[in-house]
């Protein structure tokens, strides 16, 4: 299963928006653009991988690219919605780290995400 294109609808520890994968090319580099409500859009491109093997998507939302404790690493990994249609909805789910500019703190910097592709 390939990473699919298009929006997938996410949720990141309780904030939407819309995951937008424009494009993955033959050594796993992803383009697109992360958008939660309210907020600038972050762009995928050049901070964003995609594993086929492991099915595994791997990016960094920068928020102010002169500000490193405002980058915020996400790791998901992509399943069926209905393991009897493999190629029907898919879903991604995994974690983020979030450092101090982002309110993760030394106990708590990991937060969960989920993503609907729609």
């Amino acid at each position: 299963m390939t990473l699919p294109t298009g929006d997938f609808h996410i949720n990141a520890n309780g904030f939407i928006g819309t995951l937008h994968i424009a494009s993955v090319d033959p050594q796993g580099n992803v383009a697109g653009t992360l958008t939660f409500s309210g907020e600038p859009t972050n762009h995928l491109n050049n901070v964003a991988f995609w594993n086929d093997v492991a099915q595994e998507l791997t990016f960094i939302r920068v928020i102010n690219p002169s500000t490193p404790s405002t980058f915020q690493i996400f790791t998901g990994y992509l399943f069926p919605a209905n393991h009897n249609q493999p190629n029907g909805p898919s879903h991604l789910a995994g974690s983020f780290q979030a450092f101090s500019g982002t309110g993760g703190t030394a106990k708590r910097f990991r937060f969960g995400w989920f993503a609907n592709h729609t």
